[in-house]
């Protein structure tokens, strides 16, 4: 830049042929286009280094803003004033002034839609200068920006990293597609969606931290290509900062444990909560670390370190994936090895995401085409139904799928192999799937499959109440008891069988009593029928699309555990687990014909059985049921019992079935 009364050469700046200042400079206009304010950008070149210094109108007028850099000036006075007539008097040129717009991501500039990074901006032709955001921590460099025949080079390459573990990778490339895209669904009608937190849970070593920075974000902290992440153990101050400055990106919040001090403890779980709260609404829900209350992000997050429950209004707004052992995998490690080493395969797919995106913008078709595929989802959609948190997690669902669906749109219309899509749409059906169905179990999915499930079983399972038929004569005298057994065993092809009073039932025919016993009623069932009747039930859950065949497995396999969770059973100590044994052994009979149709008999044998805690609101509400209805008695007489154990041993199991009964605690 020429400075009026001075001339320029190699060595700096001259007048009357002595040496007034040891540097060469120019400048940039800016022009803040939140607030319409303007400041100066000079870059300094002395001793072949560049050094750069922004300043306001008032320090140009009145402060020597050049004096900290390693700079000589002479006749300090006389050359501001010439330099500030310069600059003040320039007619800056187009290519001369920078506007930024004080926020990173999609955005209309003066009517046009552009992606606006912290180093310049990208429309449907390119990346290009002259426009930035002014805020950093979105750096995105010119050569991320390929043409269709390498941009089809690299999205193969980079799925095929993804597809070694489709489960991982695949949610953490979409959450950058809807980090993209997010700002055009509010512009259309959508404010809160494609906006969502992924949580990467594992622990410590197990690579999550490395994985979400290798694939978690497309943007860069900086020219050296680092990916910046907030750890959640730092100051609150900054962690909102940075969350106000990822617009258009994925935010990413490191390192979440369990601390043991209390005031850290909490303090991470406030950042948390910040954290998915401020990225579902949209906007900054404090203003601390930035300038304005109301500060409006279109972002995504990803959080990662071992869970924390989060304010329960929160805990639908994420999704969560489980990364535990992950370095652990040879083929995860070495994926992830190869993303580590091209850093910028993933900047460069998201580029050419964002370039299909806003020609497809100008499009007035598009926001229909979207809306519409959007309501269909929201219309056939049916998973998790009547659970709690199933409309917010079905909605998160929604947004993967939206996500998978601009991207398939994007890779068809630059003519993408159709293998190539085929293999893409199977893998991110399997992701969504995986990744939903975690979260749903995390959340207390499988109580709430569990709890739907017995109230169906319930409904519809036959449940005899056992009579207390009075023993009589020399059988009172044999058996020793008030009542006859038989009534209380169970039969083989039965459901469920209810007794009154359990120590009522036990009554020997002296004065003794069983003060062991608990007197409430007792439901029971022999563990391989309550087995059959969840999986029944369960199936036609699977088959009415309110769940998906993993989470019925994964409840089936662990079915006994939950229920002990939920203290629906009962449990017997052991010695050697903790949990104890939920299925005791119990009399249960049979009775078949031998010889002539008139004649039974009744054979029985000790199976386990699982007593349900009557207590409990699910199963309470058969008291009614069981006072209203007729009883189901069992006719007894003309059975010949031929028994073929010991009458006495058969007592004795029965009489052991509530011995040391308790309720899980955990």
């Amino acid at each position: 830049m020429q400075i009026k009364g001075y001339s320029q050469e190699n060595e700096g700046y001259m007048k009357d042929g002595n040496l007034v200042a040891n540097f060469a400079l120019d400048v940039v206009k800016i022009i803040n286009g939140m607030d319409g304010k303007v400041q100066y950008q000079f870059r300094i070149y002395t001793d072949g280094n560049t050094y750069r210094v922004i300043v306001s109108p008032y320090e140009l007028n009145k402060r020597r803003f050049l004096q900290k850099l390693p700079v000589l000036i002479k006749e300090e006075e006389a050359f501001y004033k010439k330099l500030r007539d310069t600059v003040l008097g320039r007619a800056f040129g187009e290519d001369e002034i920078l506007y930024q717009t004080g926020k990173n991501g999609l955005q209309k500039v003066n009517g046009k839609w552009l992606y606006v990074c912290s180093n310049g901006y990208i429309d449907k032709e390119g990346f290009h200068a002259g426009i930035c955001s002014g805020v950093e921590g979105a750096y995105i460099p010119q050569t991320a920006v390929a043409d269709t025949k390498e941009e089809k080079k690299i999205i193969d390459s980079l799925f095929q990293v993804y597809n070694q573990n489709c489960e991982i990778f695949y949610p953490l490339f979409l959450i950058n597609i809807m980090a993209i895209t997010n700002a055009y669904f509010r512009e259309i009608g959508e404010p809160n969606f494609m906006k969502i937190t992924l949580w990467i849970d594992g622990a410590s070593g197990s690579g999550k931290t490395e994985l979400a920075k290798a694939a978690g974000t497309f943007v860069f902290s900086d020219s050296e290509l680092n990916r910046e992440f907030i750890s959640v153990t730092g100051k609150r101050r900054d962690a909102l900062k940075h969350l106000s400055q990822s617009s258009g990106s994925v935010y990413i919040l490191d390192d979440v444990k369990c601390e043991p001090v209390r005031e850290r403890r909490n303090s991470v779980k406030n950042i948390v909560d910040d954290c998915l709260r401020s990225v579902f609404q949209g906007q900054m829900t404090d203003s601390v670390g930035t300038d304005s209350k109301r500060v409006r992000i279109d972002s995504c997050a990803v959080i990662t370190g071992e869970y924390l429950d989060t304010m329960e209004s929160q805990n639908a707004r994420m999704l969560y994936l489980k990364a535990d052992g992950f370095l652990k995998g040879t083929k995860n490690s070495k994926a992830l090895y190869v993303l580590q080493k091209n850093p910028i395969w993933l900047s460069k797919v998201c580029i050419g995401y964002i370039r299909w995106l806003l020609k497809r913008m100008e499009e007035n078709s598009f926001p229909e085409l979207l809306k519409e595929k959007l309501e269909g989802m929201r219309e056939k959609m049916k998973y998790y139904a009547e659970m709690d948190n199933a409309e917010r997690l079905n909605e998160n669902r929604r947004m993967l799928e939206m996500a998978a669906i601009v991207t398939e749109m994007y890779f068809r219309e630059i003519d993408m192999p159709g293998d190539f899509v085929v293999y893409f749409i199977h893998n991110v059906q399997r992701s969504i799937q995986d990744i939903s169905d975690n979260t749903f179990y995390l959340l207390g999915g499988e109580k709430m499959v569990v709890l739907k499930t017995l109230k169906g079983i319930l409904d519809k399972a036959k449940i005899r109440e056992a009579y207390y038929e009075k023993q009589t004569g020399l059988i009172l005298k044999f058996s020793n008891y008030r009542y006859k057994q038989e009534h209380f065993w169970i039969n083989r092809n039965e459901d469920f069988v209810w007794i009154d009073d359990y120590k009522e039932s036990l009554l020997e025919g002296s004065d003794d009593r069983c003060s062991q016993y608990d007197e409430n009623p007792c439901l029971m069932i022999r563990e391989e029928r309550l087995r059959k009747l969840f999986t029944e039930e369960i199936q036609t859950f699977v088959k009415q699309g309110q769940i998906s065949s993993s989470i019925a497995d994964k409840v089936l396999a662990n079915l006994l555990r939950i229920l002990r969770e939920m203290q629906i059973i009962y449990k017997q100590y052991r010695s050697d687990s903790k949990w104890g044994r939920p299925a005791i052994n119990y009399p249960v009979y049979s009775c078949a014909n031998i010889c002539r149709e008139y004649e039974e008999n009744c054979w029985v044998s000790f199976e386990p059985v699982i007593q349900l805690n009557t207590w409990h609101p699910c199963i309470a509400t058969l008291k009614d049921k069981m006072d209203n209805e007729e009883q189901q008695v069992v006719d007894v007489e003309g059975i010949e019992w031929r028994i073929n154990e010991d009458r006495d041993e058969i007592y004795r199991v029965r009489k052991a079935f509530t011995n040391n009964k308790s309720l899980y605690r955990e």
